[in-house]
């Protein structure tokens, strides 16, 4: 006489179970010993109607829960932010303007945070000055009149339709000082004379002063023109 294999399953006279195969491996079991196979459908688990062996059992795949973001703290009453427009950088929208590139926009257009921008709104001189004297800047004396403003970095920009000084490539200079006078270079160089060029210099802070300048060589003919100037300081 020969029995038929009944593979895991197993037989007891005294506490009788019914067997059952596995879904996946077909394998015989005893049914108490297989068990749901769930898988992850959203927020919580699905029932997959497959009674599968502790072999075949696959854990709920994480990739396909949705993740559950917890509220939003409460708001703060009364807060009290930092003055990021005073203490961070840039700060060229804090002081006072000086310069004679007064026309377009005039000088608060070098200093309005709109970079992209044309001649026409531009601080502006449609016949530049001679020489090393066609300029923008900020007198920083009322908001720090001891230890005033140390640059880290300058960021100058052209009109995105025109060049700083039309004639083409001229001199630049990036200057302090502590009075309306004598002036010290702390960056000079060339422009590359193109369309909406950006000069943009770092330097090595060495001490504050009370006002600083961008200045452009002009020929006493050629329009010049500086979309904006972004001055940056130290701490």
């Amino acid at each position: 006489m020969s029995y038929r294999p009944h593979g895991r399953a197993q037989v007891s006279t005294h506490n009788p179970v019914a067997w059952a195969v596995c879904d996946r491996c077909g394998a015989l079991y005893n049914k108490p010993d297989l068990k749901w196979q769930y898988e992850w459908a959203g927020p919580r688990t699905v029932n997959q109607n497959m009674l599968v062996c502790d072999d075949c059992y696959d854990t709920p795949q994480e990739q396909l829960r949705t993740i559950v973001l917890p509220a939003d703290p409460q708001p703060v009453d009364d807060p009290r932010p930092e003055r990021y427009n005073i203490d961070n950088n840039p700060i060229d929208t804090i002081g006072l303007n000086i310069g004679n590139l007064t026309q377009g926009g005039g000088l608060a257009a070098a200093f309005d945070s709109n970079i992209n921008k044309p001649f026409a709104f531009s601080a502006i001189l449609s016949g530049s000055v001679a020489g090393a004297n066609n300029l923008v800047g900020k007198n920083w004396s009322l908001l720090y009149p001891t230890q005033g403003v140390t640059a880290t970095r300058f960021i100058a920009t052209a009109p995105n339709n025109a060049k700083f000084v039309a004639s083409g490539p001229v001199t630049w200079f990036f200057q302090g000082s502590n009075a309306p006078v004598g002036f010290t270079t702390l960056a000079t160089g060339v422009t590359v004379g193109s369309i909406g060029e950006i000069i943009d210099v770092t330097l090595t802070p060495t001490t504050g002063y009370l006002y600083h300048q961008f200045l452009l060589t002009g020929d006493g003919v050629s329009s010049v023109s500086v979309a904006q100037l972004r001055i940056y300081r130290a701490g």
